[in-house]
């Protein structure tokens, strides 16, 4: 198996075994949730709500709800008694009030982790994010590289997963440039548009979750996710136009120039705003593809590419 980090001394887990019982997950009812509940299928599950009588439809035989909230320790108390593994999902791309990534992706998982460590969890698997790394001019990455910390640190044999931009019915991003190259009369394209992205289909990220649940080999270990394909910004926006069936002109805005809207738009109505906050814009102009994807060695086959599995975006 393709190992894009490989463990140290302390990171190496020789007693982990394939998980066989129950599963916490956390963040279950979100994208990735849905199809992580799909590819667990032969396992059972429980799922952390914060509103368990709004997700009842989910409860069954296999899958049952808890209620907690990852930034209230005390409402963690016991909901991973009877579990052997936790998932850890929780995260936002976008702050709002106080909803920080440091409140929710930072101390949200230490939270988890510290609740995982007094149940006696044995394995933990963590959602994190490509480009994950102490860079504090970046919230929402710095955030995501503390959470890995806390993860790295439980002692729980853990795997973490870096996957770059993840798409599928339901999805946050190429869903919203979908939306946009309909509605817009040209397309914004957002600075010289060469950054790079590999973006990992839905089902293919919760299918790489339940390999490391059943491989006890993926223990310590920190994969990368891409898909099939790496794509500038710009030909990713062509991929999309062309499923839409839409020829429109680009235009190229640069950064500097849309910080400022992008700033004075933020109080707005979300209906009024531009589709993308200042953390966003920022973080477009990064490359956001792997250097050695582990997705097919994990997955079994070659990853999905986004111009073949992009037909929702029609209904967008």
């Amino acid at each position: 198996m393709t190992r894009d980090i490989a463990a140290t001394p302390d990171e190496s887990f020789p007693d982990a075994a394939p998980v066989t019982g129950r599963v916490l997950i956390t963040g279950a009812t979100g994208f990735v949730g849905g199809y992580l509940r799909e590819a667990l299928s032969d396992l059972p599950l429980r799922l952390l709500v914060r509103n368990p009588a709004k997700y009842n439809q989910l409860a069954s035989d296999r899958i049952e709800l808890t209620t907690g909230d990852i930034t209230q320790p005390e409402t963690l108390r016991g909901v991973m008694d009877g579990c052997e593994a936790v998932v850890n999902l929780v995260g936002i791309i976008e702050e709002r009030g106080e909803a920080s990534f440091e409140k929710i992706i930072h101390h949200g998982t230490a939270n988890v982790v510290a609740e995982a460590r007094k149940s006696g969890i044995s394995r933990l698997i963590h959602m994190s994010a490509l480009g994950a790394a102490p860079k504090p001019e970046y919230g929402y990455l710095n955030a995501k590289w503390r959470a890995e910390e806390a993860v790295r640190a439980s002692g729980i044999p853990w795997t973490i997963f870096r996957p770059s931009v993840i798409f599928g019915p339901g999805d946050g991003f190429i869903t919203v440039l979908a939306r946009l190259i309909k509605r817009a009369p040209v397309i914004p394209v957002v600075g010289d548009g060469a950054s790079k992205f590999q973006p990992v289909s839905a089902p293919e990220v919760a299918a790489a979750f339940a390999r490391a649940l059943a491989d006890p080999a993926t223990a310590g270990q920190i994969y990368e996710l891409g898909g099939g394909a790496i794509y500038t910004y710009e030909e990713m926006l062509d991929v999309i136009a062309a499923e839409l069936g839409k020829r429109k002109r680009k235009i190229h805005l640069p950064v500097k120039l849309m910080m400022p809207v992008v700033k004075l738009s933020a109080p707005l109505p979300q209906a009024l705003r531009p589709p993308v906050t200042t953390e966003q814009l920022k973080m477009l102009a990064l490359d956001n593809c792997t250097g050695r994807s582990a997705t097919a060695e994990l997955i079994g086959h070659p990853p999905t590419k986004l111009e073949d599995a992009i037909t929702y975006v029609r209904t967008a």
